[in-house]
Protein backbone atom coordinates (compact mmCIF):
# COMPACT_ATOMS: atom_id res chain seq x y z
CA UNK A 1 0.00 0.00 0.00
CA UNK A 2 2.81 2.44 0.91
CA UNK A 3 4.57 1.63 -2.36
CA UNK A 4 1.43 2.49 -4.30
CA UNK A 5 1.10 5.87 -2.50
CA UNK A 6 4.76 6.66 -3.22
CA UNK A 7 4.34 5.72 -6.89
CA UNK A 8 1.27 7.94 -7.20
CA UNK A 9 3.08 10.82 -5.50
CA UNK A 10 6.05 10.50 -7.87
CA UNK A 11 3.75 10.37 -10.90
CA UNK A 12 1.92 13.47 -9.71
CA UNK A 13 5.24 15.29 -9.23
CA UNK A 14 6.32 14.46 -12.78
CA UNK A 15 2.96 15.60 -14.15
CA UNK A 16 3.24 18.91 -12.29
CA UNK A 17 6.74 19.55 -13.62
CA UNK A 18 5.75 18.61 -17.17
CA UNK A 19 2.72 20.87 -17.02
CA UNK A 20 4.76 23.87 -15.87
CA UNK A 21 7.38 23.55 -18.61
CA UNK A 22 7.53 26.56 -20.89
CA UNK A 23 7.70 26.38 -24.63
CA UNK A 24 11.11 26.99 -26.22
CA UNK A 25 11.97 30.52 -27.29
CA UNK A 26 11.70 31.08 -31.04
CA UNK A 27 12.98 33.98 -33.09
CA UNK A 28 9.73 34.96 -34.82
CA UNK A 29 7.39 34.42 -31.87
CA UNK A 30 9.57 35.76 -29.04
CA UNK A 31 12.80 37.48 -30.07
CA UNK A 32 11.69 39.48 -33.13
CA UNK A 33 9.01 41.44 -31.21
CA UNK A 34 11.59 42.49 -28.59
CA UNK A 35 14.09 43.53 -31.26
CA UNK A 36 11.39 45.45 -33.14
CA UNK A 37 10.14 47.24 -30.03
CA UNK A 38 13.46 47.95 -28.32
CA UNK A 39 16.34 47.73 -30.82
CA UNK A 40 15.30 48.51 -34.37
CA UNK A 41 14.93 52.22 -33.72
CA UNK A 42 18.73 52.33 -34.09
CA UNK A 43 19.54 48.85 -35.47
CA UNK A 44 18.10 49.21 -38.97
CA UNK A 45 19.36 50.38 -42.33
CA UNK A 46 20.25 54.07 -42.40
CA UNK A 47 20.28 54.57 -38.63
CA UNK A 48 23.07 55.13 -36.13
CA UNK A 49 23.85 51.51 -35.17
CA UNK A 50 26.48 49.74 -37.29
CA UNK A 51 24.34 46.63 -37.90
CA UNK A 52 20.70 45.93 -38.68
CA UNK A 53 18.45 43.56 -36.71
CA UNK A 54 15.48 43.72 -39.06
CA UNK A 55 15.54 40.01 -39.92
CA UNK A 56 16.71 36.71 -38.52
CA UNK A 57 19.58 36.56 -41.05
CA UNK A 58 20.79 40.00 -39.97
CA UNK A 59 20.43 39.42 -36.21
CA UNK A 60 21.66 35.80 -35.92
CA UNK A 61 25.39 36.52 -36.47
CA UNK A 62 25.19 38.97 -33.57
CA UNK A 63 23.45 36.62 -31.09
CA UNK A 64 26.42 36.27 -28.71
CA UNK A 65 27.09 40.02 -28.77
CA UNK A 66 23.39 40.78 -28.16
CA UNK A 67 23.41 38.38 -25.21
CA UNK A 68 26.50 40.00 -23.69
CA UNK A 69 25.22 43.53 -24.29
CA UNK A 70 21.83 42.97 -22.66
CA UNK A 71 23.24 41.02 -19.71
CA UNK A 72 25.70 43.82 -18.93
CA UNK A 73 22.96 46.40 -19.65
CA UNK A 74 25.20 48.08 -22.23
CA UNK A 75 22.28 47.91 -24.65
CA UNK A 76 19.99 49.59 -25.10
CA UNK A 77 21.93 52.65 -23.97
CA UNK A 78 20.37 54.46 -21.03
CA UNK A 79 22.47 56.83 -18.98
CA UNK A 80 19.92 58.33 -16.58
CA UNK A 81 20.44 57.39 -12.95
CA UNK A 82 17.36 55.53 -11.63
CA UNK A 83 18.16 56.79 -8.12
CA UNK A 84 16.91 60.22 -9.19
CA UNK A 85 13.44 59.23 -10.25
CA UNK A 86 11.41 57.26 -12.75
CA UNK A 87 11.65 58.36 -16.36
CA UNK A 88 8.81 58.05 -18.87
CA UNK A 89 11.25 57.46 -21.73
CA UNK A 90 13.33 54.81 -19.93
CA UNK A 91 14.81 52.56 -22.62
CA UNK A 92 15.94 49.79 -20.25
CA UNK A 93 14.85 46.25 -21.03
CA UNK A 94 12.54 44.45 -18.63
CA UNK A 95 13.75 41.27 -16.95
CA UNK A 96 11.50 39.18 -19.20
CA UNK A 97 12.84 40.90 -22.34
CA UNK A 98 16.41 40.21 -21.21
CA UNK A 99 15.51 36.57 -20.48
CA UNK A 100 13.98 36.22 -23.94
CA UNK A 101 17.03 37.62 -25.73
CA UNK A 102 19.44 35.58 -23.61
CA UNK A 103 17.49 32.37 -24.28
Amino acid sequence: MKLRVVAISIAASFAAVAGSATSPVTYYKDVAPVLQKRCEECHRAGEVAPMSFESYNQARPWAKAIKAAVLTKKMPPWFADPHFGKFSNDRSLSASEIDTLVS
